[in-house]
């Protein structure tokens, strides 16, 4: 009875709001307790997946109300627009960009907007995004690397372009066996814009990489696995 009530409850408030819906849903009555996925699992088809959503983005915004870090609100705002629709997180990217330019956790703003078409809310600059990536630390700015030249080959970037982004990794030799893809690419597009200092300083830190440790431990381990697979191979051929 109590379930039927609450379920009830629930499609009513689906017309009104996220807000009290949620408060429904996770309704207690004495000793008894119904959990909110047993009353999404018996909510009709059609409206479940909007019920939840609607659960989903009243729960971010109560989390937000109570977050103090930036960390935390920086996240949990790009969490709750990504609930709220597309148009609603480029707003959110253009928003975060200004109000918290240097960080960490800006960086998924930063590079959705890296060399954004004419018209976008934003347009970050290949110098900037280099330099924003200063304020990062491992394992995000390896991820940041990476989101970036993705972002670049999705807007069909020259590879002059996408060696100018990477330029900046040959200033240094690499200190993890991760960035030995990033290294690869520098070496690839070299070759293609016949720039032989950068392709020869891109292969000495290939090999580098293949020495180097990961800051991954599990992709270390499964690295580490394959190698034993690969010389198991070597030495039956050998036989």
């Amino acid at each position: 009875m109590l379930s039927t009530i609450i379920i009830v409850a629930a499609v009513v408030c689906y017309f009104v709001s996220e807000a009290i819906l949620r408060q429904y849903v996770l309704f207690r009555a004495g000793t008894q307790s119904i959990s909110l996925s047993t009353v999404l699992e018996k909510l009709p088809a059609e409206i479940r997946e909007d019920v939840t959503k609607r659960i989903t983005v009243a729960e971010l915004k109560d989390q937000l109300a109570a977050a103090t870090k930036t960390g935390d609100i920086i996240n949990i705002s790009i969490a709750l627009a990504r609930e709220q629709g597309e148009e609603q997180l480029k707003k959110k990217y253009a928003e975060i960009i200004d109000k918290y330019p240097n960080a960490p956790e800006s960086e998924p703003a930063f590079a959705y907007y890296l060399r954004a078409p004419k018209g976008a809310l934003k347009n970050i600059s290949i110098p900037r995004y280099q330099q924003f990536l200063k304020n990062l630390k491992e394992p995000q700015l390896f991820n940041a690397w990476t989101n970036g030249l993705s972002r670049l080959r999705i807007l069909n970037a020259s590879d002059a372009e996408l060696l100018e982004y990477l330029k900046p990794l040959l200033q240094a030799p690499p200190k993890y066996h991760e960035y030995l893809s990033l290294y690869t690419e520098i070496t690839e597009i070299a070759f293609e814009e016949n720039v032989q200092t950068e392709e020869l300083t891109a292969r000495k830190y290939e090999e580098l990489c293949e020495k180097l440790p990961f800051f991954d431990q599990k992709l270390a381990k499964k690295y580490k696995n394959m190698q034993k697979k690969k010389n198991a191979k070597t030495g039956k051929k050998k036989k």
